[in-house]
């Protein structure tokens, strides 16, 4: 007869885990941002995060990023236009997506009272390249 090397599985097989061992049901994944990335987009070579703190009511103002960006807002919610788009809303624990070199007219924190917070991820091609670029309201 083969012996178990584990104790656990030996004891899961006979039915008898010990008390207080827990048993989780599988993970379950939901598909929450499936995004093209632009053509022309710099392709990604490296990542780099930041976790960004908006200011109650404080604006981006008119930009672009030279790379693509995904992220999560992680508190708060922010109303995010991109140009040419109507203006959404979105809350934390949803997703984001800026493609590279498309303006986004405003990503604005919706509370007059309460900071928001966001996780960004840029996906660049070189760690000099830079990751935003501020366009003011006069260059539409």
């Amino acid at each position: 007869m083969r012996s178990l090397s584990s104790p656990i599985l030996a004891l899961a097989l006979l039915g008898a885990l010990p008390a207080g061992a827990q048993t989780f049901p599988p993970l379950v994944r939901e598909p929450v941002l499936t995004e093209k990335l632009p053509a022309g987009a710099p392709v990604p070579s490296l990542l780099k995060g930041a976790h960004i703190t908006f200011a109650p009511g404080q604006p981006t103002g008119r930009h672009l990023h030279p790379v693509s960006v995904v992220g999560v807002v992680t508190k708060g919610h922010f109303i995010v236009q991109i140009e040419g788009g109507p203006e959404r809303v979105i809350k934390a624990g949803e997703p984001f997506f800026e493609a590279a070199n498309v303006p986004t007219v405003k990503f604005d924190n919706a509370s007059k009272t309460e900071p928001a917070e966001i996780v960004a991820f840029y996906l660049t091609d070189s760690d000099s390249r830079p990751l935003i670029e501020m366009l003011g309201a006069d260059k539409h």
